[in-house]
Protein backbone atom coordinates (compact mmCIF):
# COMPACT_ATOMS: atom_id res chain seq x y z
CA UNK A 1 0.00 0.00 0.00
CA UNK A 2 1.39 3.57 -0.86
CA UNK A 3 2.31 6.16 1.87
CA UNK A 4 -1.56 7.94 1.43
CA UNK A 5 -3.35 4.82 2.09
CA UNK A 6 -1.47 3.16 5.17
CA UNK A 7 -1.74 7.43 6.37
CA UNK A 8 -5.80 7.06 5.69
CA UNK A 9 -5.95 3.48 7.35
CA UNK A 10 -4.52 5.49 10.40
CA UNK A 11 -6.55 8.26 10.13
CA UNK A 12 -10.04 5.56 10.18
CA UNK A 13 -8.59 3.92 13.30
CA UNK A 14 -8.02 6.63 14.48
CA UNK A 15 -11.22 8.67 13.77
CA UNK A 16 -12.96 4.64 14.93
CA UNK A 17 -11.32 5.33 18.56
CA UNK A 18 -13.42 8.03 18.76
CA UNK A 19 -16.27 7.61 17.63
CA UNK A 20 -16.29 3.58 19.09
CA UNK A 21 -16.97 5.15 23.06
CA UNK A 22 -20.30 6.50 21.28
CA UNK A 23 -21.48 4.03 20.32
CA UNK A 24 -20.50 1.67 23.19
CA UNK A 25 -23.19 3.34 24.49
CA UNK A 26 -25.69 1.77 22.57
CA UNK A 27 -25.16 -2.00 23.63
CA UNK A 28 -25.67 -1.12 27.67
CA UNK A 29 -28.54 -2.98 29.14
CA UNK A 30 -31.44 -0.96 28.98
CA UNK A 31 -34.01 0.85 26.99
CA UNK A 32 -32.85 0.87 23.61
CA UNK A 33 -34.41 3.56 21.15
CA UNK A 34 -33.81 6.25 23.87
CA UNK A 35 -29.95 5.77 23.99
CA UNK A 36 -30.13 5.21 19.95
CA UNK A 37 -31.62 8.38 19.52
CA UNK A 38 -29.89 10.45 22.01
CA UNK A 39 -26.64 8.83 20.00
CA UNK A 40 -27.79 10.17 16.59
CA UNK A 41 -29.01 13.63 18.19
CA UNK A 42 -25.96 14.24 19.70
CA UNK A 43 -24.17 13.38 16.52
CA UNK A 44 -25.80 16.17 14.67
CA UNK A 45 -25.62 18.37 17.12
CA UNK A 46 -21.86 17.51 16.82
CA UNK A 47 -21.68 18.01 13.20
CA UNK A 48 -23.42 21.22 13.57
CA UNK A 49 -21.19 22.62 16.48
CA UNK A 50 -18.06 22.86 14.60
CA UNK A 51 -17.47 26.12 13.04
CA UNK A 52 -15.76 25.19 9.87
CA UNK A 53 -18.03 22.03 9.06
CA UNK A 54 -15.63 19.38 8.01
CA UNK A 55 -17.66 16.72 8.25
CA UNK A 56 -16.53 13.37 9.05
CA UNK A 57 -13.26 11.23 7.82
CA UNK A 58 -15.29 8.59 6.71
CA UNK A 59 -18.33 10.61 4.63
CA UNK A 60 -15.64 13.24 3.16
CA UNK A 61 -12.96 9.95 1.99
CA UNK A 62 -16.38 8.58 0.69
CA UNK A 63 -16.71 11.26 -1.89
CA UNK A 64 -13.10 12.09 -2.28
CA UNK A 65 -11.12 8.82 -2.48
CA UNK A 66 -13.32 5.72 -2.67
CA UNK A 67 -14.47 5.68 -6.36
CA UNK A 68 -10.68 5.81 -6.80
CA UNK A 69 -8.83 3.40 -4.76
CA UNK A 70 -10.15 0.03 -4.23
CA UNK A 71 -8.17 -0.58 -1.14
CA UNK A 72 -9.38 3.01 0.64
CA UNK A 73 -13.17 1.67 -0.56
CA UNK A 74 -12.67 -1.55 1.40
CA UNK A 75 -11.42 -0.07 4.66
CA UNK A 76 -14.59 2.43 4.36
CA UNK A 77 -16.90 -0.42 4.05
CA UNK A 78 -15.87 -2.02 6.76
CA UNK A 79 -16.38 0.82 8.75
CA UNK A 80 -19.55 1.60 7.85
CA UNK A 81 -20.82 -2.60 8.65
CA UNK A 82 -19.29 -1.79 12.02
CA UNK A 83 -21.89 1.02 12.23
CA UNK A 84 -24.44 -1.04 10.82
CA UNK A 85 -23.88 -3.61 13.02
CA UNK A 86 -23.80 -2.01 16.06
CA UNK A 87 -27.18 -0.19 14.95
CA UNK A 88 -28.48 -3.94 14.25
CA UNK A 89 -27.22 -5.26 17.41
CA UNK A 90 -29.44 -2.05 19.17
CA UNK A 91 -32.15 -2.55 17.34
CA UNK A 92 -32.44 -6.39 17.86
CA UNK A 93 -32.55 -5.86 21.35
CA UNK A 94 -35.17 -2.60 21.13
CA UNK A 95 -37.69 -5.54 19.27
CA UNK A 96 -36.89 -8.04 22.06
CA UNK A 97 -37.70 -5.58 24.94
CA UNK A 98 -40.57 -4.83 22.90
CA UNK A 99 -39.61 -1.20 21.78
CA UNK A 100 -40.09 -1.88 18.32
CA UNK A 101 -43.06 -2.89 16.65
CA UNK A 102 -43.22 -6.97 15.01
CA UNK A 103 -42.92 -5.20 11.71
CA UNK A 104 -39.87 -2.98 12.02
CA UNK A 105 -36.98 -5.01 10.13
CA UNK A 106 -33.66 -4.59 12.61
CA UNK A 107 -31.06 -5.01 10.16
CA UNK A 108 -33.42 -3.24 7.56
CA UNK A 109 -33.38 -0.21 10.03
CA UNK A 110 -29.84 -0.08 10.54
CA UNK A 111 -28.92 -0.21 6.75
CA UNK A 112 -31.36 3.27 6.88
CA UNK A 113 -30.02 4.64 9.48
CA UNK A 114 -26.37 4.33 8.86
CA UNK A 115 -27.39 5.79 5.65
CA UNK A 116 -29.03 8.33 6.81
CA UNK A 117 -26.23 9.36 9.62
CA UNK A 118 -23.75 9.44 6.36
CA UNK A 119 -26.04 11.47 4.52
CA UNK A 120 -26.70 14.14 7.43
CA UNK A 121 -22.97 14.61 8.04
CA UNK A 122 -23.03 15.45 3.90
CA UNK A 123 -25.89 18.22 4.68
CA UNK A 124 -23.96 19.66 7.68
CA UNK A 125 -20.64 20.03 5.28
CA UNK A 126 -22.37 21.72 2.26
CA UNK A 127 -23.98 23.73 4.80
CA UNK A 128 -27.61 22.99 4.76
CA UNK A 129 -29.15 25.25 7.67
CA UNK A 130 -29.41 23.95 11.46
CA UNK A 131 -33.42 23.66 11.24
CA UNK A 132 -32.96 21.91 7.58
CA UNK A 133 -30.45 19.07 9.11
CA UNK A 134 -32.35 18.52 13.07
CA UNK A 135 -35.56 18.26 11.05
CA UNK A 136 -34.30 15.41 8.64
CA UNK A 137 -32.78 14.04 11.78
CA UNK A 138 -36.19 13.90 13.59
CA UNK A 139 -37.90 12.48 10.60
CA UNK A 140 -35.52 9.72 10.01
CA UNK A 141 -35.88 8.70 13.49
CA UNK A 142 -39.76 8.80 13.09
CA UNK A 143 -39.26 5.31 11.31
CA UNK A 144 -38.35 4.05 14.97
CA UNK A 145 -41.97 5.02 16.40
Amino acid sequence: ANTATKSFKRGVRYATNLVGPKFSHLTKPGPAIPTLRRLIHGMIVSGLADPQRRGCLIANTVRELAPHENEIAGTLCQALKMAEDTFFQVLARAKQQGELTEDKDPRALARFLTTMLQGTIVMIKSGASADAVKQTGETALSILD
